[in-house]
């Protein structure tokens, strides 16, 4: 698929391009937090799990970084949301 095409097909699924980009950055966002949840969980039972082992040991940064690395990037998953129609969004009333 090339770039023109797709921002095309982007465009089709709302008013303008630059509430799209909107839609796919907030969404974005909500991925982002739940896979940062998601490696806290994971990282938090593995110190669980071996409590005598890191009784008070921070948890290694490097380890966690690389963790985000292997994941999917948020906007590309928001973006292929979008694309498949699987994104819910409502415009909200201004109250002036």
């Amino acid at each position: 698929m090339s770039g023109i095409l797709a921002l095309e097909e982007l465009e089709q699924k709302v008013d303008s391009l630059y509430e799209a980009v909107e839609i796919v950055a907030i969404r974005a966002r909500q991925i982002n937090e739940l896979q940062r949840r998601m490696i806290e969980r994971q990282n938090e039972d593995v110190v669980d799990d071996d409590d005598d082992d890191f009784e008070d040991s921070p948890i290694d940064r490097d380890v966690v970084e690389r963790q985000y690395i292997k994941l999917p990037k948020p906007t590309s998953i928001a973006l292929q949301e979008m694309m498949d129609d699987k994104l819910e969004y409502e415009y909200l009333e201004n109250n002036k």
